[in-house]
């Protein structure tokens, strides 16, 4: 169930996302009079083909979901004698400055996109945990502050009301070489918290809160299960909601931490759950699967009651709503564009490179969790997928501007021989970066 669940989140996001990126370019193209050959999501094999009129667009979705094309009309096209009504509909015989707003309507309309989902996100409301710290510690695992409800109220003077706004917050922080200041709430005082952190820290594997020595909380919840997903190993095994965990292997159960360590702990491996359900003490044998970074994964989760003073419903009115989407997008934008340059020059961990599988993963996961959670991956993805083909790569639509930013500047296009090596550089260089996505994957799987 799970995996299927992945495979149809995988779908709807690539399809969704590709298809608004393609609807770019098709849509300033035509803004320009440009005619449009094929509207194309997918490749490979076609699984469907349509034209509405006989000399109109053809519409086709190919087998392989991983990208999409607009094909334009090219003047060397044309067999018969063109007339200049007709090379007014050519791509080739635009102005530079028209072509460059097609080419860079797709990533643009990636942007669009992903302000839209935040906007849906923000003003519909999306829960999440607040910041609680356990222990914040320093460079030499000295505890500078230790409180199980220390609450992060800012970072670098940027109000941050979930995890998530932290974690970017310090990203932020740590790409660009800034302090890192916590503004931090305990029992009604706020203390003002200065990390010190290596220059290098994005090139350590794990967690960058932990590794800059911020422990979040861990909510003290008794072992009972709230929820049990379907087909996980813990259906299978018989566990049920509202049991409760009493031991693992003879050794007691006392908080949802421990269960939780227990069975992230022991992937594939037999364990025997003493259980109390309705009054009945029951014995019940459950294999965790394997799952990323080898974690074990049994299904279940915690009740939910217990956990609504760790939680915080994020929302806003509606124009508060759009303009925080166009922060966060810009955020998020910037962001990824200094991720990508420390990637490239050897300052960031490439493990955290991820390809496919870890998208379907993620698409899955949060499409059960509900349409907001969805739309809020689905911005980031977008901003993502728009971010990369803005790099300067040959291949990309990043690459494609560079040769008009190059002509507008010299006057002449960019020779053919040129673009055609720097498309087989473009390509090696796509190539390795699938490659390494891939490999990736499979080793957070395996």
């Amino acid at each position: 169930m799970e995996i299927i669940q992945s495979i149809i989140g995988f779908f709807i996001a690539i399809g969704i996302l590709v298809t608004f990126h393609e609807f770019g370019h098709f849509y300033i193209a035509r803004l320009f009079n440009v005619k449009v050959l094929n509207f194309s999501i997918g490749f490979g094999k076609t699984l469907y083909k349509k034209k509405f009129s006989e000399d109109g667009t053809e519409y086709s979705v190919g087998l392989i979901p991983l990208g999409g094309y607009v094909k334009m009309l090219e003047s060397h096209e044309i067999k018969d004698q063109p007339s200049d009504l007709v090379y007014k509909n050519c791509f080739d015989k635009q102005s530079v400055y028209k072509r460059f707003l097609i080419v860079a309507a797709g990533p643009i309309f990636n942007l669009i996109l992903a302000i839209i989902f935040f906007t849906f996100v923000h003003f519909s409301g999306i829960t999440g945990m607040k910041p609680y710290i356990q222990e914040i510690t320093d460079s030499e695992n000295n505890i500078i502050m230790t409180d199980k409800k220390n609450e992060i109220l800012a970072v670098n003077n940027v109000t941050t009301k979930r995890w998530q706004d932290v974690r970017v917050e310090v990203l932020n922080s740590i790409v660009n070489g800034d302090d890192l200041l916590l503004k931090v709430k305990t029992d009604n005082v706020i203390n003002n918290i200065n990390i010190i952190y290596d220059k290098d820290i994005l090139k350590q594997e794990g967690d960058v809160l932990r590794n800059i020595g911020i422990i979040p909380t861990q909510p003290l919840l008794p072992p009972i299960i709230g929820d049990v997903q379907e087909d996980s190993p813990a259906s299978l095994a018989g566990l049920k909601k509202h049991d409760n965990v009493l031991s693992i292997n003879n050794e007691p159960i006392n908080n949802w931490n421990s269960l939780s360590n227990y069975i992230q702990n022991n992937p594939d491996e037999i364990l025997q759950l003493k259980i109390s359900r309705e009054n009945d003490i029951l014995d019940i044998i459950l294999v965790p699967s394997r799952q990323d970074n080898n974690f074990g994964y049994a299904g279940i989760s915690a009740q939910r009651k217990y956990l609504d003073e760790y939680r915080v419903l994020v929302q806003y009115p509606l124009l508060d709503s759009i303009y925080k989407s166009f922060r966060l997008t810009y955020d998020y934008s910037i962001l990824t564009f200094k991720m990508i340059f420390e990637l490239f020059t050897g300052q960031a961990n490439i493990n955290n490179i991820s390809g496919p599988l870890s998208i379907a993963e993620f698409s899955g996961k949060s499409l059960s969790m509900g349409a907001v959670y969805f739309a809020y991956l689905l911005a980031i993805l977008s901003i993502s997928l728009g971010v990369l083909n803005l790099l300067p790569i040959p291949m990309l639509d990043g690459g494609h501007l560079v040769y008009y930013i190059i002509e507008m500047v010299i006057g002449r296009p960019v020779s053919d021989k040129i673009q055609l090596v720097a498309q087989q550089f473009g390509l090696a260089i796509l190539l390795g970066i699938m490659i390494l996505a891939f490999y990736n994957d499979f080793t957070r799987l395996l």
